[in-house]
Order: structure tokens, then C-alpha cells, then sequence
């Protein structure tokens, strides 16, 4: 998997945020959705993996929390980084699957710090990464996923991700997000501009308040 995830280093998103990465997710593993222009960094990650053969131990997700919930279900979560294991990050800090913000595979470990290979980083490409792991939520291991019967967690949750309902494919674009250099997250630029208005607001009412000049005034 990683070998085939290697020979994608360097492409970019085109324009309007297609991937081919999307493009091939909605035509061969969930057909309820467009995501040919949203965010990508697991779509990548399933890409090489059924094309490794390995998509039955590495799951088949868009929205980040699930996959790493694939992973937790079947025993195969843990906070211990090794080569061909999926990291899944967090940007606030938290440590809460619900709060995943981003994955990308590990290549190597070099003490502290992990070597990954992710897309939709840096703006918009697949590279490699140097990461510490103060960000970490945890490791999802595909070596330790059987091949076999799914357990009734696993299944009810991949019924659940896959069924388009209840605004799932939605979540998928609004929780996969790029890492913080990719520039400010849509939250933050609605933040900014809610309160750009209240002040410009405030002073026009405080303009309108002030009372007029008298002569001893000017």
C-alpha cells in the first residue's frame, strides 16, 4: 500500500477542489455522492489501498471519525505508532475519535516523530510528512483487522457511514480537513466575519448616540 501511495507523490487537487482521488470513490465505493471536489485525505488512503488489495483490513471511508471507529471496533486502535498503520490527527489538540480532523499512513518511526506519507496537505498535495505527535488521536492497524466476519459494531457503523443518510456524506466533507498550513478553516473565516459586523455595527450606533456639537463644543 504504501508503495502504491508513493507513486502519487506530488499531485495536487485541480481546479475547484477535484481530486481523481474523489472522482474514483464516488464511482466505485459510494455512489450516493459527488466527492469529486471534497476533501480527500482518506480517499486517498482507500485508493491505494484496494488498489494494494488490501482494502478489506484497511476500510472504505471518506469521514474520518468512522474509519478510525472501524478500526477501534475490531480491536486494531491503539496509540502505538509502526510502519503501514493509519494516523489519524486531531488539530485542536483533542483526543476524542469524534473530533478527527485528518489521516495519513505511517512510513517510518524515528522516536517521537513519524514519517507519513498524506494528501490534501500543504494547500492541496500528496507528500511527505514529518510530524511530531502532539496532535495523534491514535493508530489504526490494518495487519490486525481480520479478513473475516465483521463484528455487529463494525457492520451496524459501515451501514451507517455508506447509507447517504442523515447528512453522512455532508460530515464526510465538513470533519475530513486538511491540515492547519492548508490556510484558515471556513469556521474560522465565519468567526472573523461575525465579528468584522458587530463591531462596524457598534460604532455606527455609538455614531448615532453621540450628541450634537454645541459652539463651546467645536
Amino acid at each position: 500500500m504504501i508503495k502504491t501511495l508513493e507513486t502519487e507523490l506530488g499531485y495536487t487537487e485541480k481546479g475547484g477542489g477535484y481530486t481523481k482521488f474523489g472522482d474514483w470513490y464516488s464511482k466505485n465505493i459510494d455512489h450516493s455522492y459527488d466527492f469529486s471536489n471534497a476533501a480527500w485525505c482518506d480517499m486517498f488512503l482507500v485508493w491505494g489501498a484496494t488498489k494494494a488489495g488490501v482494502a478489506k483490513q484497511v476500510g472504505k471511508f471518506a469521514y474520518t471519525p468512522s474509519h478510525a471507529t472501524f478500526f477501534k471496533n475490531h480491536k486494531a486502535f491503539d496509540h502505538k505508532p509502526t510502519p503501514g498503520s493509519l494516523v489519524f490527527y486531531d488539530w485542536s489538540g483533542g483526543k476524542s475519535i469524534d473530533g478527527i480532523d485528518h489521516v495519513g499512513i505511517v512510513t517510518s518511526v524515528d522516536g517521537s516523530r513519524i514519517h507519513t506519507i498524506e494528501g490534501n496537505v500543504d494547500g492541496q498535495f500528496v507528500k511527505r510528512k514529518v510530524r511530531d505527535q502532539d496532535n495523534v488521536v491514535g493508530y489504526g492497524h490494518p495487519e490486525k483487522v481480520p479478513i473475516g466476519r465483521k463484528p455487529a459494531a463494525a457492520k451496524a457503523q459501515q451501514a451507517a457511514d455508506h447509507s447517504g443518510t442523515a447528512g453522512t456524506q455532508t460530515a464526510a466533507m465538513a470533519y475530513t480537513r486538511p491540515a492547519p498550513e492548508d490556510g484558515p478553516s471556513v469556521e474560522l473565516w465565519g468567526a472573523l466575519t461575525a465579528v468584522l459586523f458587530l463591531t462596524l455595527s457598534l460604532l455606527v450606533f455609538l455614531r448615532h448616540r453621540r450628541p450634537k456639537a454645541t459652539g463651546e463644543d467645536r
